[in-house]
């Protein structure tokens, strides 16, 4: 009896909406929280008195949850995960390559040659002829491969 009532009282539907909640930082996937929203929902209902027994409990349980879930995830998605968008080229470059100095190690062909950074051997593409030995500087970058260019200063405009 003491493990029924304490199933549909109150205290159990907040501490299982807080668990629920706190959940959803150590295992992110946007599901809990709403099952969590659905438990709190419960807990205020029941400590109203607005509800009393366990299987309206549950039942309200389910569909404050199911409501939440398929009508604000969508929407909460977004604030959860966050989102990267309309940053700067510069503040993507967490690397510190835009506007480095290069030396130029083979001819490009075609828009596509090899660069000295740092001491390290890098591929790059460019839309102007460059030669061996030639300077150059880091434009932009898309994975491993470098944009450059024979101006300095060209990423800015870019």
């Amino acid at each position: 009896m003491l493990v029924g009532s304490f199933l549909s009282g109150y205290a159990f539907w907040l501490l299982l909406g807080l668990a629920l909640l706190i959940s959803e930082f150590f295992v992110p996937g946007v599901v809990a929280v709403f099952f969590g929203i659905g438990a709190l929902a419960v807990g205020l209902l029941t400590l109203a008195g607005a509800i009393e027994s366990l299987p309206v409990q549950l039942l309200w349980f389910s569909l404050i949850s199911l409501i939440a879930l398929f009508g604000l995830r969508r929407h909460c998605t977004r604030w959860l995960r966050g989102k990267v968008g309309g940053q700067a080229q510069q503040d993507l470059d967490s690397a510190g390559l835009l506007d480095q100095r290069v030396t130029v190690l083979t001819d490009f062909v075609d828009g596509v040659g090899d660069v000295l950074l740092n001491g390290a051997k890098w591929d790059a593409e460019a839309s102007e002829p460059l030669r061996a030995g030639d300077t150059a500087w880091v434009t932009g970058f898309s994975g491993i491969v470098l944009r450059v260019s024979s101006r300095p200063g060209s990423s800015r405009a870019q």
